[in-house]
């Protein structure tokens, strides 16, 4: 096997990370543009690309991890404005009384504008422009001598990490460790989308049911979110805050059985089986992608490349 022909896939998802990262630096709202769908949209890319900053972290070692921990200080800037946004749509789903609802939505607003207010001091042009400059040095990144092996064990890594959160945190029902699985769900795939090529329909079908268990994951974090968020409100009296709990406790109970059950059918294979597996697509792919940029997944509603950058996205 040739040089090129072992560095195409390290080469695909470097490509594939690079253009991520520059998608983010445009998306990035700017004072007046903190609308939720944009502010959603840019939390969606930079997820992405921390997905495949993370393969590459054996890969190219301080480098990638720089460039993770650049990509996730950069979705921090918009993730409360983010669970605020999705607050008023988590109380209608728990129909609390209405003189409860009231109070939580408005202390909502109001905490929204002062995020409002706080974006309007943010430097999106130079955060805009330092995201650009590291799509640049990911461009440079040296993987020529890597091989399709080297994602598989990197992918090893994702789905083991997943594994053994779901494990633990299953087990306990703790929420934080609950949204720590999910963020290794996340990753596993994102990565496993942008390496659909390899065998469409397997990856799609993967990554489908991987969606649906982070969103499972997704929705117990929104409650979790407002659980904390309604705790600290002095609007809400002592029986409001323990209605309030407990209907948000009933609300997540089928949600971590669903994760349960979605689970223990995503993570029944052993690690090293999942990487021969891999590595086999990754080796002997159903069909080669584009050389200069991945193709948009087949399943478009579940991972949507919105701007025709390649990129896989998936809420």
């Amino acid at each position: 096997m040739t040089t090129a022909r072992k560095a195409y896939w390290p080469l695909y998802c470097r490509a594939a990370l690079a253009r991520a990262i520059r998608l983010a630096s445009r998306q990035f709202p700017r004072a007046g543009e903190d609308e939720a769908t944009r502010i959603h949209d840019v939390r969606k890319t930079l997820k992405g690309a921390a997905g495949l900053a993370r393969l590459f972290v054996d890969l190219v070692g301080a480098p990638a991890e720089a460039t993770l921990a650049a990509i996730n200080a950069a979705r921090r800037k918009v993730g409360r404005a983010r669970d605020l946004d999705i607050l008023p749509g988590v109380i209608a789903s728990l129909d609390p009384p209405a003189d409860a609802r009231d109070a939580l939505i408005a202390a909502i607003a109001r905490e929204r504008e002062a995020e409002r207010r706080a974006h309007h001091d943010l430097d999106v042009a130079g955060l805009s422009a330092e995201l650009r400059a590291l799509a640049d040095a990911v461009e440079a990144w040296d993987v020529d001598a890597a091989a399709a092996q080297a994602l598989a064990a990197a992918l090893r890594q994702s789905y083991r990490s997943a594994r053994r959160r779901g494990e633990a945190a299953l087990a306990s029902g703790v929420a934080r460790e609950l949204h720590g699985f999910r963020v290794r769900v996340v990753d596993l795939a994102y990565q496993l989308a942008t390496l659909e090529p390899a065998w469409p329909a397997m990856m799609r079908a993967t990554t489908r049911e991987l969606q649906r268990l982070r969103a499972a994951l997704g929705d117990h974090n929104d409650l979790t979110v407002l659980a904390e968020f309604a705790l600290t409100r002095v609007e809400l009296t002592p029986e409001q805050k323990a209605l309030g709990a407990a209907l948000i406790a009933r609300k997540r109970r089928p949600l971590e059985r669903r994760a349960a059950q979605l689970y223990a059918r995503l993570f029944a294979e052993r690690p090293s089986a999942f990487e021969r597996r891999i590595a086999a697509y990754l080796e002997h792919p159903r069909r080669k992608p584009p050389a200069r940029r991945p193709a948009r997944p087949a399943h478009a509603a579940a991972a949507p490349s919105d701007d025709g950058s390649g990129a896989p996205h998936m809420p």
